[in-house]
């Protein structure tokens, strides 16, 4: 009876083995595909892409770049804003503009070359500008990468700000000085594609003026 036990787990260890196995290697990404834009991805200043038409490939552009402001210009339809946006939202914009001289239009929007994500950090630090977001991903790493506060940084109220849909920013203040204790003080912040950090001068004090600061620093949407 005990062999049999045995016999059977072992029988069981072959089968579980190769399944894991398999599974291992569905869930790894092909090289092909690791710098494939996430499915997020929001639209940016630089990217290239691909707008197909059904039925009408006269209008199609298979490599059209995003301009440094922020918009393309398709066919017929002149200027539309491409920066910000999903592919989704991009394809269902594109196609009630296409309305006016199309019978019901159907698009298909892909990004066939996109920008790193990024994030931006500016005010009191020793180097702002854009870093990629895999090299800082969190806040804290992002000051760093930043070479850290000036001598006139103010430390426990840092902006923070992530575009929205409505073209503004959803903003929060942060008190790095917390987050970089050990003894269990405030949480790092998760950064997104986008985000910008400002590290207002230590003088100000109160949070409306912090961001008053920001926006006046970065006045709206300029990415």
């Amino acid at each position: 009876m005990h062999s049999t036990c045995i016999a059977g787990a072992f029988a069981l260890t072959l089968l579980i083995l190769p399944f894991s196995a398999a599974a291992q290697t569905a869930v790894r990404p092909p090289a092909s595909q690791a710098s494939a834009a996430p499915a997020v991805y929001r639209i940016q200043k630089g990217d290239k892409l691909s707008i197909k038409f059904f039925s009408h490939p006269e209008l199609n552009e298979p490599t059209m770049v995003v301009r440094p402001d922020g918009f393309i210009t398709p066919q017929l339809i002149g200027e539309v804003r491409a920066e910000g946006m999903t592919v989704e939202q991009l394809k269902s914009l594109l196609e009630r503009e296409y309305v006016e001289f199309l019978l019901a239009p159907m698009i298909t929007v892909a990004v066939v070359e996109f920008v790193a994500p990024r994030v931006f950090v500016g005010g009191q630090v020793n180097r702002p500008g854009k870093y990629e977001l895999r090299e800082a991903s969190t806040a804290v790493q992002a000051i760093f990468l930043a070479g850290g506060f000036t001598g006139d940084a103010h430390r426990s109220m840092v902006v923070h700000a992530r575009p929205n849909d409505r073209g503004d920013w959803d903003i929060e203040t942060l008190n790095v000085l917390k987050m970089m204790k050990r003894d269990g003080g405030e949480k790092d912040v998760e950064l997104r594609d986008g985000d910008y950090l400002f590290i207002p001068d230590s003088k100000i004090a109160r949070m409306n003026k912090a961001v008053e600061a920001f926006r006046a620093f970065v006045p709206g949407r300029i990415f």
